[in-house]
């Protein structure tokens, strides 16, 4: 390939991604917990900002990047419930894909900060449930099963509702680190302690989680 052909290549390419659309939205899952003593429920505001590449012979792609933090909710005294941020970028998208129905993604994309009706999402839309056996030990981590909330938590507790909407509320802040006081010096091991995730780990949920499940924002 010559040097005169890859010139007009890198402007074209250059020129196609330069063009690509932009949009930033803010999104608050909602979980609401029956309990013995009542329902409980906790909030989180997440940012997502999605940009769409112009890619030759592969089409439009989204470059996601997601700020914010867990949702939690204290379910009994001292024991806690995390949403983890994981899929944050598509689960507006996902859970009310009717209202987008025959669109391409450099359609539905502009649409979704104008959304005004929150969506209830379904059990397998659910972001990935976790508490912890011991607040205070990362390796204590638990996956939570959203129908079967009573196996981790005890009789009569159970999921009543899980929504998410588009708000301009600000970016949840602070919560999560103030419960898990690790998390900060955990950073950047997992929360078994490991630099890396491994098939071989002993404790393989522990292994495969990271503080930035939890918060965008810990660093040292």
């Amino acid at each position: 390939m010559t040097r005169l052909f890859l010139i007009p290549l890198v402007l074209c390419l250059f020129a196609l991604t330069a063009c690509k659309p932009h949009e930033t939205w803010r999104q608050k899952l909602t979980l609401v917990v029956e309990t013995p003593s009542g329902e409980v429920s906790g909030s989180a505001v997440v940012e997502v900002s999605g940009d769409m590449r112009m890619l030759l012979q592969i089409g439009n792609e989204i470059a996601y990047s997601v700020r914010g933090e867990a949702t939690l909710v204290e379910v009994l005294p001292g024991r806690y419930l995390f949403a983890l941020l994981g899929g944050s970028e598509e689960r507006f998208y996902a859970a009310a894909r009717d209202r987008f129905a025959g669109m391409k993604r450099e359609e539905w994309l502009p649409r979704i900060p104008d959304q005004t009706e929150p969506v209830s999402l379904l059990p397998d839309q659910v972001p990935m449930l976790v508490t912890f056996d011991d607040v205070a030990k990362p390796e204590t981590v638990r996956e939570v099963n959203p129908d079967d909330l009573a196996a981790t938590f005890g009789a009569g507790v159970e999921m009543k509702a899980v929504t998410l909407e588009i708000t301009e509320e600000p970016v949840t802040e602070g919560r999560v680190e103030g419960v898990l006081g690790w998390l900060r010096p955990l950073w950047p091991n997992r929360l078994d302690g490991q630099r890396f995730g491994t098939i071989e780990a002993e404790n393989r949920l522990a292994n495969s989680l990271e503080t930035g499940h939890f918060s965008t924002e810990i660093k040292k």
